[in-house]
């Protein structure tokens, strides 16, 4: 390859990069890494010095640069245009503004053929300088970490290819560009609904309550907010920081996790770090600097929340989902995105307020053919990017299924397609008796959703079927590792090996107690005639139904989208997955089987987050107290404190600390849950007017509005004079009102009834 040669002269580093096997699979031994033709061959790339030429010989003999290298971007400027997320939109925005960014005299396309390019300056000296500009997204602006080199393999089957000049013709970069780089003495960060203007002193102060020895999972958050904070420039913080703790590993440590956080969005940012330096008695500079918007509402109570648009992290993945679907499933996308975090980080986290899991139960319910299965794929893409997609069940076939499930993973993630058709078949077994082996299944999925901070017991037979296939499991683990060559090729795997015997050794040791830690997780989709009918007061109101939460998309007609094309998912939000479920690793060690061994991480509530909390199980119990005495579905509003609990939580863990705004929403779709369930539950239980009433309010929202006509279709049998009576009295007590529209085709005058709340 005589394109490292010119680098070489030119004054680059490099390194080899690992090519694929016969299969397609990265060479590094790590069947899910998704790095093809961008992994380093070596651990401490970082360090690469000016090699030679005979030394360059001897890795090209080694097979080293055979699919590509990888170019250190220390002491250059190179603009990384990635087409995927916008790049080619936003470098032509920035040539409109600065056209010096345009006079780069070496420029390689990536070999994606979609006009993704490296544009190369040289640094004469070191410059602080941001890595990402919001005005133009899609473009990484490239001192640190790596790049590919030209004439490298790329994972299209094309290659990196030179489209103007050579290595040796690099210019300097222009002043411009760099002033407009430049990092800022001081940064705008978003805080509380307003902005708010830091300095790396301010960071710094901030730093100096907070212990470094909080523990991993806080540890990585510190750095991510650090990284989010100075917009990729203080790493010198996070060093001077960590060197104080006691499991600091040195800087080459540090520096493979923050080029990760490079890669991704990072969830945690300024108020991760203010939660953390109050904790260690920080007070707040009076000197800081705002820019406040619209005040944050300080009651549990919001108007303004949109329930389609959740807040952080999730609110992205939902987008994600909504951007891969022909037809509009607001409803499901934001259930596909709760559950989706809930499956990648369930077994670390837990809420140090109440202990409450973030394990989820979901059901999402939309008519046939409507676009179910753009959201069940988009959720188990969401867990192949996590590499757990081992531990992803499309069924449940009986009780003693789940069992071997969790022995083969630590977590039992179903994602389950007309989910209704294996609810009836467990309703009728239990009242019918007969295929008695789906008789527990409920009552399992219940104990081991209430286990994943415990054992879950198991019977005396299934403890030796257990037993037998861990055995095997040792001794087929304990002979690869025998079979291992002892050099410096086999050492990740060897490590991994290793790890795999102390942790079925372990097992072993507890059998007797049950299962360790189960996780389970379930994502059921189905239609809502057949959801609706098993919706009786005995299903609502047990522990199954009750704890799960409902996602109906109601409008059974949905137009597609015009000119829709479906997004790819951005490697950006593939490395946040990825560190959601690994912090601050990517592409690392293979995840064989889906475990977490070692402490769980707490996470923490903000204080306005607590009495918001204490305000939301005010309420849900005095609705519980009104349904005790009118209707006797208490048992429903009684879960909303748990529902509230759990959604809050699942949206604080990517950013570490659960904030009012996390709680406001999350009540706000507890309350929309809760209000579905007894409207549906009652409708079911009752067949005169009031069960009437109960099922055309579980039709309408206050946003979606049925016509007459399709009303009447979805209450089959009922008159359609009474419903016309009914809706009557509906609009004089102010539980409906009726908009009027002019068809845009026929120009006639279509009514449609709302739900007022």
């Amino acid at each position: 390859m005589n394109e490292i040669y010119d680098y070489l002269e030119a004054g680059f580093r490099l390194f080899g990069i690992y090519g694929t096997d016969k299969k397609g699979n990265c060479e590094c031994e790590n069947p899910s890494c998704e790095a093809l033709y961008k992994h380093p061959r070596i651990s401490n790339w970082q360090q690469v010095p000016s090699w030679s030429e005979e030394q360059i010989e001897t890795f090209t003999a080694l097979g080293h640069f055979n699919t590509g290298f990888g170019v250190l971007c220390q002491g250059w400027l190179i603009i990384d245009i990635d087409a995927r997320n916008g790049g080619v939109e936003s470098f032509q925005s920035l040539c409109s503004v600065l056209p010096d960014a345009a006079t780069a005299q070496y420029i390689v396309n990536t070999g994606s053929g979609n006009g993704s390019q490296h544009h190369y300056f040289r640094m004469l000296e070191p410059v602080p300088m941001v890595q990402n500009l919001k005005q133009y997204p899609g473009i990484d602006f490239k001192t640190s970490g790596y790049v590919i080199g030209a004439g490298s393999m790329h994972k299209s089957g094309s290659r990196y290819e030179r489209e103007k000049g050579f290595p040796q013709d690099v210019e300097a970069a222009p002043d411009a560009l760099i002033d407009l780089l430049k990092k800022p003495d001081m940064c705008r960060v978003e805080y509380n609904g307003g902005d708010v203007d830091i300095t790396e002193r301010d960071i710094s102060m901030m730093l100096a309550h907070i212990t470094p020895d909080l523990g991993y999972e806080d540890w990585i958050r510190i750095g991510m907010a650090i990284h989010h904070c100075t917009g990729g420039f203080g790493f010198d913080l996070w060093d001077d920081w960590s060197r104080h703790g006691k499991e600091y590993k040195g800087v080459s440590d540090l520096e493979k996790h923050w080029h990760s956080f490079g890669k991704s969005s990072n969830p945690a940012g300024y108020g991760t770090l203010m939660h953390h330096a109050r904790e260690g008695g920080y007070i707040q500079d009076v000197t800081f600097e705002y820019d406040i918007g619209e005040a944050m509402p300080t009651s549990l109570e919001d108007d303004t929340i949109d329930l389609l648009r959740p807040p952080g992290f999730v609110g992205e993945l939902t987008a994600w989902i909504n951007a891969q679907c022909l037809y509009p499933r607001e409803t499901l996308a934001v259930a596909s995105a709760l559950t989706a975090i809930s499956s990648l980080t369930g077994m670390r986290f837990f809420d140090e307020m109440d202990g409450i899991g973030p394990n989820m139960i979901s059901f999402c319910v939309a008519g046939s053919g409507t676009g179910k299965e753009k959201i069940i794929q988009s959720y188990l893409q969401i867990m192949r990017a996590a590499g757990i997609q081992g531990a992803v069940h499309g069924g449940i076939k009986s009780d003693q299924e789940i069992y071997r499930n969790l022995i083969r993973h630590q977590a039992a993630l179903y994602c389950i397609d007309e989910i209704s058709s294996l609810l009836k078949r467990l309703d009728n077994s239990t009242k019918r008796g007969g295929a008695s082996y789906l008789e527990g299944v409920i009552g399992t999925v219940m104990s081991v959703y209430s286990k994943s901070n415990g054992f879950l017991p198991v019977t005396g037979d299934l403890k030796e079927d257990i037993r037998a296939a861990l055995l095997k499991e040792l001794a087929r683990t304990e002979r690869q590792l025998e079979d291992l060559m002892m050099d410096s090729s086999t050492e990740k795997k060897r490590r991994r090996l290793e790890g795999e015997i102390e942790r079925i050794q372990a097992d072993l040791n507890t059998i007797d107690d049950g299962i360790d830690g189960p996780y389970l997780t379930l994502i059921g989709f189905t239609m809502p005639t057949m959801f609706n009918e098993l919706m009786t007061f005995e299903q609502a109101t047990n522990g199954f139904f009750a704890r799960a939460m409902t996602f109906v998309d109601l409008e059974s007609n949905p137009r597609r989208k015009s000119q829709f094309h479906p997004q790819p998912m951005p490697d950006r939000l593939r490395y946040a997955i990825q560190n959601l479920w690994a912090p601050g690793y990517y592409d690392d060690e293979p995840i064989g089987r889906v475990e977490f061994r070692g402490d769980k991480t707490g996470v923490p509530t903000a204080p306005e987050a607590r009495l918001l909390l204490d305000e939301a199980y005010d309420a849900f119990y005095e609705l519980a107290e009104e349904h005790k005495a009118a209707t006797g579905l208490e048992a429903i509003p009684r879960r909303g404190y748990e529902l509230t609990a759990k959604v809050s939580l699942l949206l604080a863990i990517p950013s570490g600390v659960r904030t009012a705004e996390h709680v406001r929403w999350a009540y706000a779709l507890a309350k929309r849950d809760l209000d579905l369930k007894i409207k549906m539950t009652y409708a079911t239980a009752n067949e005169n007017d009031n069960g009437l009433v109960a099922r055309i309010l579980s039709l309408l929202t206050k946003d979606h509005g049925e016509t007459f006509g399709v009303i009447c279709n979805r209450l089959r049998n009922a008159p359609k004079a009474q419903v016309e009576s009914l809706l009557k009295k509906m609009i004089e007590q102010n539980f409906v009102y009726v908009v009027d529209f002019e068809h845009p085709k026929n120009k006639k005058i279509v009514s449609r009834y709302y739900s007022v709340k």
